[in-house]
């Protein structure tokens, strides 16, 4: 029974998006919307394996995966170590949940043109950019997490005479673990956000300037093509999460 339904929804979401792709196609080619402001699908793909096969798009592709990488993974670390700490320690939690709600609230499109002037427009701006924008989902995520361990796991850990240190990573971090990669699912989106925005008001490498240039350009295809890869790496990355966090519950197991 339950096999036939998840067989059916799968059908009806297959013939949903297949239908919808179909009627675009249609529409794009028979002019009834104007391909300079939306391209329709096979010339999309015609021109993104086009990108693909002359190289142009490589060298973007690299630096952009390397900005991204780079960013996530420093939020990842002082997200998660720094969330850690503060949410198992009331006078930390007191003394630093001010600059966290500051920095949640504040608008990071806003600072951009600040990052630049103290980094420059090169490399380690756009890192800086993706880093402050994937890190307050772990920062917070991670808080709750450490918030929300058991009082009585950790006065026995005590009781056992476990440091500090021990208490942290066998303790506080394996209960907060749900916590903790579902802030990385969250920050994930908002690093290829803060990639693209780095890009676009950075120089000219990345597939975030690259987006700019044909938008710019009115090369509407090209332009989606990237969009198309922009969600790519995101799910890529929201899968290696997925994968990365069944190794460590099984790991805890």
């Amino acid at each position: 029974m339950l096999a036939e339904k998840i067989k059916s929804n799968t059908f009806l979401g297959f013939f949903s998006v297949s239908a919808f792709l179909l009627l675009w196609e249609i529409a794009g080619r028979l002019k009834w919307i104007d391909p300079m402001f939306i391209s329709y699908p096979t010339r999309v793909i015609s021109d993104g394996i086009d990108l693909v096969l002359s190289g142009k798009i490589t060298p973007h592709f690299i630096i952009s995966v390397e900005t991204l990488l780079l960013g996530f993974l420093l939020a990842v670390v002082v997200g998660v170590l720094g969330g850690l700490l503060i949410g198992s320690d009331e006078r930390l939690y007191a003394l630093f949940r001010p600059y966290v709600l500051f920095l949640n609230s504040l608008p990071k499109i806003a600072i951009v043109p600040l990052i630049i002037i103290w980094f420059g427009i090169g490399f380690s701006s756009k890192v800086v950019i993706v880093f402050l924008m994937s890190l307050i989902p772990i920062l917070m995520n991670s808080i709750e997490g450490s918030r929300n361990v058991n009082g009585e796991l950790v006065r026995m850990a005590r009781s056992f005479k476990f440091r500090k240190r021990e208490i942290m990573a066998k303790v506080v971090f394996f209960n907060a673990i749900p916590f903790v990669f579902a802030g990385m699912r969250m920050a994930a989106g908002k690093a290829v956000i803060g990639l693209v925005i780095a890009e676009v008001f950075g120089y000219g490498k990345g597939m975030g300037y690259l987006l700019s240039f044909y938008g710019t350009n009115f090369q509407t295809s090209r332009l989606m093509f990237l969009v198309l890869v922009f969600a790519a790496l995101n799910l890529s990355l929201i899968r290696v999460i997925g994968i990365l966090e069944k190794k460590v519950v099984k790991w805890k197991a």
